[in-house]
C-alpha cells in the first residue's frame, strides 16, 4: 500500500469517528487549515461550506495574534464539520464595513450562508466551540 493510500485511509477513519458516519468526498477535501478570504471571495466561500467561521483580524492586533493558534487548532480538529477562514480587515474594507467590524478579532459564524453568530475579542477556545455546537 503506498503512502498516499495510507494517509487517505487514516484521514477517512478520523473523519468517520468525528462525524459518526462515512465522510463524503467533499468533506474529505475540506481544508484543515484556515483559508484566506477576501472581499471578492467571501460570498462564494460562505455559500460553499455549510458551517464556516471567518476570523476578522489585522497583522498589528495583539489579541488577533493570541487567537490565531486557537483558530489553527480548531481548523484541524473540526475538519469535515467546520471550515475556518481568515480575513485581513485592513486589506478588505468592504467586508469590514458590511458587517460593522470595529473591534478585532471578530469571528463571524455563518451557517448555510447566513450570519448566525458574532464573537468579539480574544475568547477562550471553549467559547468558540460552544458557538459551533449551537450551530451544528
Amino acid at each position: 500500500m503506498d503512502e498516499l493510500k495510507r494517509i487517505r485511509q487514516r484521514r477517512m477513519g478520523n473523519l468517520k469517528n468525528q462525524l459518526g458516519k462515512r465522510p463524503t468526498q467533499e468533506e474529505l477535501s475540506w481544508p484543515n487549515t484556515p483559508i484566506h478570504v477576501t472581499d471578492a471571495t467571501l460570498a462564494s466561500t460562505i455559500k460553499k461550506y455549510p458551517l464556516i467561521v471567518i476570523d476578522c483580524w489585522a497583522p498589528w492586533c495583539s489579541p488577533c495574534k493570541m487567537v490565531a493558534p486557537v483558530i489553527d487548532a480548531l481548523a484541524k480538529d473540526h475538519v469535515g464539520k467546520t471550515v475556518f477562514g481568515k480575513l485581513n480587515v485592513d486589506e478588505n474594507r468592504e467586508v469590514a464595513a458590511k458587517y460593522d467590524i470595529m473591534p478585532i478579532p471578530t469571528l463571524l459564524v455563518f451557517k448555510n450562508g447566513t450570519l448566525v453568530k458574532r464573537i468579539v475579542g480574544a475568547v477562550p477556545r471553549q467559547h468558540i466551540e460552544q458557538a459551533l455546537e449551537e450551530n451544528k
